[in-house]
């Protein structure tokens, strides 16, 4: 089969679609954390022994390789700490999911005949 343009932009708008989707998704246990007692104490757990979370990843690790990220040792409390991780991830995701579907509004222009 010949490559078809309009084949390959439809499975690019899949891949956008799949990311916002995915951006959503993290937004939605970032909010939960936020707000869950049970969730926190978990979080707060792996702050103070340095463990990684199938759900968070290094999220909440104490050094982060982004030198945005905030730093444990810039706050004197992990709730603290865990709060400017939360924000700064809901910031970076919001970021990310805007630039995303701005470029899926431009590919779709494309797409449509």
């Amino acid at each position: 089969m010949e490559d078809c343009e309009q084949l390959n932009l439809r499975r690019l708008e899949g891949s956008y679609l799949k990311f916002i989707v995915e951006n959503h998704a993290e937004l939605g246990l970032l909010e939960h954390v936020e707000d869950c007692t049970t969730c926190r104490e978990h979080v707060k757990k792996l702050v103070e022994t340095g463990g990684l979370s199938a759900d968070f990843g290094n999220l909440f690790q104490r050094e982060a390789d982004d030198q945005t990220a905030p730093q444990f040792t810039d706050h004197r409390d992990p709730e603290n700490f865990i709060d400017a991780r939360i924000q700064w991830r809901k910031s970076r995701l919001t970021e990310l999911n805007e630039s995303a579907e701005a470029e899926l509004e431009d590919l779709r222009k494309r797409i449509s005949p």
